[in-house]
This record gives C-alpha cells, sequence and structure tokens, in this order.
C-alpha cells in the first residue's frame, strides 16, 4: 500500500460524514463547519504533493489518485452510491482549493432535491478548482500476466462480496459495479485466460461464497469463449453466472454450512434459494434477462430432474448448462469449512458418471478438455517425488504437462526452480503423479507463473 493511502482514506471519510451531516444540520451549523474545517486541511496537505486529488467511483470502490481504498470498501459504499446516484463518477480537486469551495461541495452534495447536474450548481457557486467529471474507459487491451489477473480477481471478489451484502441487506444487488467487473473479467477471459484460471484453483475457504461467485462466472465465461460466444453475450453469461446464488443470502448459515447430510426439511430450505434468487433478480431494475433464469435453472439436470420441482416442460438455457457444470466443479475442488476440496481426477469421475442426466455431455467433455487433468497453476508431485508448478499442458498427454519444480525429492526447496518438460525422454520418469494441496507444503504456486 501506497504511504499516501492512509491520508486518501482520512480525506475520504471527512468528506462524506461532513456531507452527511450536512443533510442533517444548517450549513453554519457548527458541526458541519467543523468538518468543513478538518477537510479543507486535510485538502490542503494533499494537495502540497501533488497538483490535483482525483477522486473516482468505480462500483462500489472508491480510488484517489489511482490508489485504490481496499480497507474503506465497506465503509465507504453508501457514499460511493450517493455519488453516482448524483452521476458524478469523478471529483477533482485543484491545488488552492479554499474552505468556501469544499464548503459549497459539501452543501451541493447534501442537496438531493436539486434537479441540475452538480457541476453546474457548483460553476454557479464560483467553484472553479472543483470540478466533476467521468472517468474515462479507453478501449485497450488490459495488462496481462499473473499480477494483472489477481488485481481483476480481488477486485471481483470485493465486487461479489458487496452484491451479496446489497441483497441480504434487503436491497437491490448494483447492477452497474457487478457489469464493470464483468466487462474487465471478460477481457482477461479473451486475452489472459491461463493466469485467470489459474487463480480460480485457489482452495480458499474463508470467503468462499464470494469468490465461487467469482470462479463460476469465470469458468462459465471461459466455456462460452470456447464456443466462439465475444462481445455483450460472453458478458451476460458471465453477469448470469456471477448472481447465479444470490438467492442464498435468505438460506440460514446453520444450513448453508451444515457438516453433516442434510434432513429432509433443511434441504427444502436449501432448495427455496432458486426461487428466491429469481426474485431478487427479477425485480431488480437493469439486471440482465438471462440472469433470473439461470438463477431459476441452475440445479435443474438435462431431464428436468433436480429443483425446483414440477415445473412441466422446458428447454433448458445454453448458459444454465455452461454454469451448472462451472458451478459443480468448483464446489468439489474448493475447501470448505466442512471437508477438503477433491483433486481433478476424483471431481472428472464424478462428474462423467455413466449415464448420469445431470450435464449436457457434450458441454461436460469440452469443459473437462478445456480444464485438463492438471490445470495450469496446480501444484504437482512428480513420479520422482519432486514438487512444482504446471506452467503449460501437453495437448496429448494430460499426465506430462511443463512443470517448474520448487522442491527436490527430500521436500528441500531448489534455490532456483528448474522448469522441464515431462514429456521428453530425458524426463520419462517424471511424470505427475497427483496434485498437491499448496498449504501442506507451504507453497503459493501463482508466485511461480
Amino acid at each position: 500500500m501506497s504511504d499516501a493511502v492512509p491520508r486518501y482514506e482520512e480525506f475520504v471519510r471527512r468528506l462524506a460524514a461532513t456531507a452527511r451531516g450536512a443533510t442533517l444540520y444548517a450549513p453554519d451549523h457548527p458541526i458541519v463547519q467543523r468538518g468543513v474545517g478538518a477537510l479543507t486541511t486535510l485538502c490542503g496537505a494533499a494537495l502540497q504533493r501533488s497538483e490535483s486529488l482525483v477522486l473516482g467511483v468505480i462500483g462500489d470502490e472508491i480510488v484517489v489518485n489511482g490508489e485504490r481504498l481496499h480497507g474503506v470498501a465497506a465503509a465507504l459504499t453508501g457514499f460511493a452510491r450517493e455519488l453516482r446516484d448524483l452521476e458524478v463518477e469523478k471529483l477533482t480537486f485543484a491545488r488552492g482549493t479554499t474552505r468556501d469551495e469544499l464548503n459549497a461541495l459539501v452543501v451541493e452534495l447534501s442537496n438531493r432535491r436539486a434537479n441540475r447536474p452538480l457541476q453546474k450548481r457548483l460553476e454557479q457557486k464560483n467553484v472553479r478548482r472543483i470540478t466533476v467529471g467521468r472517468i474515462n474507459v479507453e478501449e485497450t487491451e488490459e495488462p496481462t500476466g499473473i499480477a494483472a489477473a489477481r488485481r481483476i480477481y480481488s477486485s471481483a471478489v470485493d465486487t461479489a462480496q458487496s452484491l451479496w451484502e446489497q441483497a441480504r441487506a434487503g436491497d437491490k444487488p448494483d447492477p452497474r459495479a457487478a457489469q464493470k467487473i464483468i466487462d474487465s473479467l471478460a477481457k482477461m477471459v479473451s486475452q489472459d485466460r491461463t493466469s485467470l484460471m489459474a487463480l480460480t484453483a485457489l482452495k480458499r475457504y474463508d470467503n468462499y461464497t464470494f469468490t465461487h461467485m467469482v470462479n463460476v462466472s469465470v469458468l462459465a465465461m471461459a466455456q462460452a469463449r470456447s464456443l466462439n460466444l465475444e462481445g455483450p453475450l460472453l458478458r451476460e453469461f458471465g453477469f448470469a453466472a456471477l448472481m447465479h446464488d444470490i438467492g442464498k443470502v435468505h438460506t440460514p448459515l446453520e444450513v448453508l454450512n451444515k457438516p453433516d447430510r442434510l434432513t429432509k426439511e433443511e434441504f427444502d430450505v436449501m432448495k427455496q434459494h432458486v426461487v428466491d434468487g429469481a426474485h431478487i433478480l427479477r425485480r431488480t431494475p437493469e439486471m440482465p434477462a438471462l440472469a433470473p433464469v439461470v438463477a431459476f435453472e441452475h440445479h435443474l439436470r438435462q431431464d428436468l430432474s433436480g429443483y425446483p420441482e414440477n415445473i412441466g416442460h422446458r428447454d433448458l438455457n445454453l448458459c444454465t448448462q455452461i454454469v451448472s457444470i462451472a458451478d459443480v466443479y468448483d464446489a468439489l475442488r474448493s475447501n470448505r469449512i466442512y471437508r477438503e476440496g477433491l483433486p481433478s481426477e476424483r471431481i472428472r469421475a464424478i462428474m462423467t458418471q455413466k449415464d448420469s442426466p445431470a450435464f449436457n455431455t457434450r458441454l461436460l467433455r469440452r469443459f473437462i478438455n478445456l480444464m485438463g487433468l492438471f490445470p495450469i497453476g496446480t501444484l504437482v508431485r512428480l513420479e520422482t517425488d519432486e514438487v512444482g508448478v504446471v506452467t503449460h499442458e501437453h495437448p496429448g498427454d494430460p499426465f506430462r504437462p511443463q512443470v517448474k519444480v520448487l522442491l527436490d525429492r527430500l521436500g528441500q526447496a531448489l534455490e532456483e526452480p528448474v522448469l522441464i518438460n515431462t514429456w521428453e525422454a530425458q524426463n520419462a520418469r517424471r511424470g505427475v503423479v497427483e496434485a498437491v494441496d499448496p498449504d501442506t507444503v507451504q507453497l503459493d504456486p501463482l508466485a511461480y507463473l
């Protein structure tokens, strides 16, 4: 984190608090004026270090001078929404911003009855050093590589958590925030799928709900992209996948996290989430039409068994069939509070059971080929007992990928990792035996990609 971030956080917190205070008290009230005074001091200090202070709103996040305020995302979610309601994407404070100008901004931010744009109202009050603008999103390629994928993935998980908490609080999840992160994920899926897919392989369970939302979205878009879907349709698939489980906000935690088999009564409660999800999404303005359909259908099998029950004849949406595969795959490979994630070969055996009506067999076959037996980013043990991370798959032999060896046969870390092609003759005895849980060897495989 930059040294400037704490100062930016304090500035934005003070701006939000003072603007809210101005909705409760007159502009000249001591509480409001103390807030304006503190805001003036903070703004002046920040502008001594740079020519301007640029506050941007991206979804439910606030960014100042390019620095994302990680630690205050939840606290300032409401302020971000208030700015979006005012159609404010960017506030720029130029060097020399005065107390009177900050006071005028606070007053106008608190004025919810005004029918003129904020910029026009500030100009009318002779405010020249504070300007309102829009964030320009350049249609250029996203940065690629594991570091860029980490940033996008982390932002997506934060957005998923925000959407979930909005729905759980009884609010409508913000489709604009979801769409922005889906746009970034879709670009990364198209430009550097390998790095993003590697991130989905992490088996954390501390924030499983939100990582699962993002993982299913990424896996669904990867499948859709392999079917040559692109553009708005690809994004709509990703959006529907992200929101597929939103109905679980109404499912009691003791049912969601129960380690033992659910009773009939508990399973009936669990099954309700598909109906609840469809209702939440249908009531949300600007929600793509596909999202409630997938939320409703994603636990239906090809023969329409599963749930919800007794729905009559229907053809499952293509997106539903893709999301169902991604949903089950990610759930099986992830660590949960009550069980460990399963290895790839075990998941493959479960999902490809003969005569199972669960999945569209053609789509499932394509998905398995897409994922590979040991996906890139998987930590693996070789026949020699060496441990390494898969960096490239061999198209003809899933047991013979390219591996960066990190630990020798005694479990000792190599001074320099060694990259080997296990399919080459000199590495004939270095085939992959099994996947390894990174926690058991205290390695982060993504650090070596």
